[in-house]
């Protein structure tokens, strides 16, 4: 007890939530019905709560889901969930007490980028398997690593994710900009954040190459509410688009603001901005954003033969009864991803959790070998990168809604090397 209440004490409100053994499900006796446990970080409360709350959410009824089916070779899977309040040093407390008092199996997330790069290296030195749903490659690479355009020469081994890497969110971008045509000259402004300076350390050393000049570049706080001084900089400058590096409310809040002030040129955003949580937070203007989107954000709009469409159908379904949410979106798949990532490698592995050191390893060399993983953002084989290829396809907001105005596209650290 005192142990729990010291841990408390530092991390402040530490919101704990323990999803799984459902009591009308019927599991096999013991021991086999010993649960699967796995850890989960994410940010509930703070700057990143619109991310949290989605991830939370989608862990609640994807666990619901594979319990009510029998659980996994008959162990019910218990996901214990652990707020992170959008902090990096509570986000590494939450872990180690994930690995030394909870005895989890792996973990995934945490949410924010920065959260994730100070998790990551006690996953590896814990030998722990950690899946980094919603991280850039700063996460799985092991230093030195200084060209963002590059892939990482070498990789944790502990360490995966999903690839959305803001190199590969770039591509999306440029490959807009140039189907928009005349786009020479361009504005940047991000994020003042991790996930934030990590798009822009990409946008600067891959923008030249792309054939694009950065003529001017600003950045906002992840609580800011006014970005008039900033936006009114850019409007005197001489560009011809507007790139938005970033992921929460204040990014769309950017968008709006620079709408309001007349700025009328193209402006494109990274993925995560159509966001329905940052539509609502803004009032829903944001008609003229482009962004190349990830395939959830898409929902019934993805092509019949998509294989994704049944997943993320499948997902904003269980959600809309769980939550009255009406469509899946970039913020539910850390969790929906991170979760199946691990119930595909317990369903080939069938570790014995009694015996810790081995099962994580087995976790480990599992993720490592994924093939064919279909989730509602990440598609594909884990590659060498240790990285699931997340699609995106190019869109624009309509009369308040998403158009699809490109082809998929999925890019990798293969078309970069």
């Amino acid at each position: 007890m005192k142990r729990e209440k010291r841990f408390v004490g530092v991390v402040g409100i530490c919101i704990v939530i323990v999803v799984g053994l459902n009591p009308f499900t019927t599991f096999a006796a013991s021991p086999a019905s010993e649960p699967f446990k796995i850890g989960f970080i994410c940010s509930i409360t703070g700057v990143m709560t619109v991310w949290g709350t989605g991830a939370r959410d989608a862990t609640l009824v994807a666990v619901d889901k594979i319990n009510a089916a029998g659980g996994i070779h008959g162990r019910p899977l218990k996901v214990i969930i652990y707020d992170d309040e959008s902090n990096p040093s509570k986000a590494v407390l939450a872990l180690k007490k994930l690995i030394e008092e909870d005895k989890v199996l792996g973990v995934y997330g945490p949410i924010p980028t920065g959260a994730a790069l100070a998790c990551a290296p006690i996953a590896e030195g814990e030998k722990v398997p950690m899946f980094a749903a919603n991280s850039s490659s700063w996460s799985i690479a092991e230093k030195p690593w200084n060209n963002v355009a590059k892939p990482p020469p070498n990789v944790r081994r502990w360490v995966f994710k999903p690839g959305i890497d803001p190199i590969f969110q770039d591509t999306g971008v440029y490959r807009m900009l140039k189907d928009i045509g005349n786009i020479k000259k361009l504005a940047h402004i991000n994020v003042s954040n991790a996930m934030g300076k990590a798009m822009r350390a990409a946008v600067e050393v891959s923008h030249k190459a792309a054939g694009f000049d950065v003529v001017i570049w600003e950045e906002y706080g992840p609580d800011d509410t006014d970005m008039t001084a900033q936006l009114t900089k850019i409007k005197a400058a001489n560009f011809d688009a507007m790139i938005i590096s970033g992921a929460e409310i204040a990014a769309g809040i950017a968008y709006k603001q620079a709408r309001e002030m007349g700025l009328k040129k193209p402006i494109l955003g990274m993925p995560p901005l159509v966001m329905g949580k940052i539509i609502a937070a803004v009032g829903g203007s944001l008609d003229g954003l482009r962004v190349p989107a990830y395939v959830v954000e898409l929902g019934e709009m993805l092509p019949p033969d998509d294989p994704q469409r049944t997943v993320v159908l499948e997902c904003t379904g269980l959600l809309a009864k769980k939550t009255g949410q009406k469509r899946a979106d970039a913020s539910h798949t850390a969790g929906w991803d991170g979760i199946h990532v691990f119930a595909d490698t317990l369903k080939r592995t069938n570790p014995d959790p009694s015996n810790l050191e081995k099962a994580r390893a087995q976790l480990r060399d599992a993720m490592e070998t994924v093939k064919g993983f279909v989730g509602a953002q990440a598609m594909g084989d884990m590659t060498k990168w240790h990285e699931i290829p997340a699609p995106m396809i190019p869109c624009e907001f309509k009369g308040g809604k998403l158009s699809i105005v490109g082809k998929k596209i999925m890019p990798t650290w293969a078309d970069l090397e």
